[in-house]
């Protein structure tokens, strides 16, 4: 299959050897200025959000109070999480380990998909169907006619993995063949009650709290593996851990997924310096996920024939087989 492969040029705003990039990493690294550019950061979201008919605040409230009584059924007693995942993502002190990150992963999600096209008038849903078809045009012509087993790996709440249900459902049913199983995995136990929440139809067979890089399933065992918006929150070694771990999981013709921020949009190459400055002060590896050689590292891993393509303005699909 033809690669499709855009230019991996760091953007100078996340590049910390030079100009921009140096400036920025100055400033995040000032602990006075930290948490004022945290609060910043989650205003500008929140506010954005809202004046684009997103019920943020709101949908927050709705969310944790239903999926706190699932806490229990969403931890895997014991499990340490590396101390990567403690970093503080997005504007949360705590990262991805608290309960105010998991009740508005959502709404982060759904405005994420509206920055996509901000010259549209679009409904966020509208939205979220056209990133989420995007995404799955491209791994298509890789799939088997039958898949029996998925895993989406770093599910968060989950949208990504109710939209690969829906879909896969959808070609199962066109075929007349039996639906996928489904799994969602995440470290987050937070994250996976709000998942429960969000799958009252029980489209997703499984929440599985785990660590993507040590998923506890079975080798072989999986058909397709989705890997979506993890990435670029993962240092290099935890990356290729992943990797590793998908094709160990993989069967032989089985593929992966990959969807991530594309190191080659012209949309990130030129984002102006205080939108920049926010930005990488709520993504602490995202310099690492530009510098890191993806298509090598796959091959390290075990993968072929990636196609590789962006899928809009600002992200990317990867899609190769075991």
């Amino acid at each position: 299959m033809t690669t499709h492969a855009a230019p991996t040029t760091t953007p100078r705003w996340a590049d910390s050897s030079r100009g921009l990039g140096r400036l920025i990493e100055a400033l995040i690294g000032i602990g006075l200025l930290r948490r004022p550019l945290f609060f910043q950061a989650r205003q500008l979201i929140i506010r954005t959000a809202e004046s684009n008919g997103i019920p943020w605040r709101a949908r927050r409230k709705e969310l944790q109070q239903a999926a706190e009584p699932l806490l229990a059924a969403s931890t895997t007693a014991g499990l340490t999480p590396p101390a990567y995942y403690l970093s503080r993502f997005h504007a949360y002190e705590q990262g991805n380990l608290c309960w105010q990150a998991a009740a508005e992963a959502e709404q982060a999600t759904d405005a994420m998909a509206l920055r996509v096209w901000p010259e549209e008038q679009l409904m966020p849903a509208e939205a979220q169907a056209r990133l989420r078809d995007a995404i799955h045009a491209v791994a298509e012509p890789l799939l088997p006619a039958s898949i029996d087993r998925v895993v989406d790996l770093g599910c968060s709440v989950g949208v990504s993995t109710q939209a690969l249900a829906r879909w896969l459902n959808a070609r199962a049913a066109a075929s007349s063949a039996h639906p996928p199983t489904l799994i969602g995995l995440d470290l987050s136990p937070e994250m996976l009650s709000v998942a429960r929440v969000r799958d009252p139809q029980g489209l997703v067979h499984d929440w599985r709290h785990a660590a993507a890089e040590a998923t506890g399933l079975a080798s072989g065992s999986v058909d397709l593996v989705s890997l979506q918006f993890v990435c670029h929150e993962l240092p290099q070694g935890a990356t290729r851990a992943v990797l590793a771990e998908a094709a160990r999981l993989l069967r032989p013709g089985g593929v992966l997924l990959m969807v991530d921020q594309d190191p080659g949009s012209s949309v990130l190459q030129r984002l102006p310096a205080p939108v920049a400055t926010l930005l990488k002060s709520t993504e602490p590896f995202i310099e690492q996920y530009f510098a890191l050689d993806l298509p090598a590292a796959l091959q390290e891993a075990g993968f072929r024939n990636p196609s590789i393509r962006a899928c809009d303005p600002r992200h990317r699909v990867i899609a190769c087989l075991r």
